[in-house]
């Protein structure tokens, strides 16, 4: 006689974090943010006039200004969303902290790239101390504006990805039939 048995689905011991996930959203990041930038700069770089005695108008660099805000919004959501589905995040909090983290990992990678970009452009003799300094406090102050509101609308994206990237566990059972260790010895 068949004794039916019913298999529970064993539930693995949840990781807590995975940092190959961190890094491959990072990566994913960089990735677009290369590649679409690039395409963002050739396209408004087309739109300069050389021959005029300003060749960079203001629309221009308001233009760079809103795409790169755009992309870096758009690539943090994929860069979040990978990393919440690679850290095995099963729940929507631990997807939000690992696209949280990756905000961090992202952000703290384009740091280290631009310091070391421009430590090695401005290092010459006609550096920063070159730039008149009220042209200078313009500069770093529309900049500082336009970096805060693209580094808020980042990590706010980069923490909907990962909740988007998290993984709902699915409770799956079956039910089998087996004959019992009994059973098999008295056949």
């Amino acid at each position: 006689m068949a004794t039916q048995y019913t298999e529970y689905p064993v539930t693995p011991v949840p990781r807590m974090f995975s940092w190959t996930g961190i890094f491959a959203g990072t990566f994913l990041f960089l990735a677009i943010e290369a590649t679409f930038g690039i395409l963002g700069v050739a396209i408004f770089t087309s739109a300069t006039n050389p021959n005029a005695a300003n060749p960079v108008g203001p629309g221009i660099s308001a233009g760079v200004g809103i795409w790169m805000v755009v992309l870096s919004i758009i690539a943090l959501y994929f860069a979040g969303k990978l990393a919440g589905r690679l850290t095995g995040a099963n729940t929507r909090n631990m997807g939000m902290y690992a696209g949280l983290v990756t905000f961090g990992m992202c952000i703290f990678t384009a740091a280290l790239i631009s310091a070391l970009t421009l430590g090695s452009t401005v290092s010459g003799t006609n550096g920063i101390e070159a730039v008149n300094p009220v042209r200078l406090a313009d500069i770093l102050t529309t900049g500082g504006y336009w970096l805060f509101i693209a580094l808020v609308l980042a990590m706010f994206s980069a923490a909907m990805g990962g909740i988007h990237g998290a993984q709902r566990g699915l409770l799956v059972t079956s039910t089998t039939t087996r004959t019992a260790p009994e059973e098999r010895r008295a056949a």
